[in-house]
């Protein structure tokens, strides 16, 4: 039965002219855009906004969200964007550092996640006289590859 099932495989394969692979998931990068973090002097709130696409997707989506700080950027888990398959998150690091994570469920049940590192220089802390905040001063366009994918 082995043999004729292999057979019939082999069969469609020329007839086709494709190799029969198992499933593959796309591997994509996130190009990032946009990206925007920082604290509001005088406040207790903090902006984070970024749009994001995949190579091999032809949109992008818009994300963001506004919590409290109050001077310093926090950690914002896992937040959904205006496209629901897409999310992200922001981790303050040992350091300085942070890491900027983007999660995107390709097909219902599968993600593909990938994750960019942002450099303690590449966060301020800015005086406003009586307070300090945090920003964010790096480029605003970034590409996250390679990208994991997770069933």
């Amino acid at each position: 039965m082995k043999t004729a099932t292999a057979t019939a495989l082999a069969f469609v394969s020329a007839i086709s002219g494709a190799a029969i692979e198992p499933r593959q998931t796309p591997t994509p990068e996130f190009d990032v855009g946009g990206f925007a973090a920082s604290c509001q002097p005088h406040s207790v709130l903090c902006f984070f906004s970024l749009r994001v696409a995949t190579t091999t997707t032809p949109f992008a989506t818009s994300c963001g969200v506004t919590v409290p700080g109050p001077n310093s950027l926090p950690a914002v888990g896992l937040t959904g964007c205006e496209d629901p398959r897409f999310s992200w998150a922001f981790e303050p690091r040992d350091g300085g550092a942070h890491v900027v994570t983007v999660n995107w469920e390709w097909t219902p049940g599968f993600n593909q996640t990938g994750s960019h590192l942002v450099r303690p220089e590449d966060v301020v802390l800015e005086s406003h006289g009586s307070v300090a905040t945090e920003r964010y001063v790096g480029p605003s366009s970034f590409v996250i590859k390679p990208l994991l994918s997770i069933p």
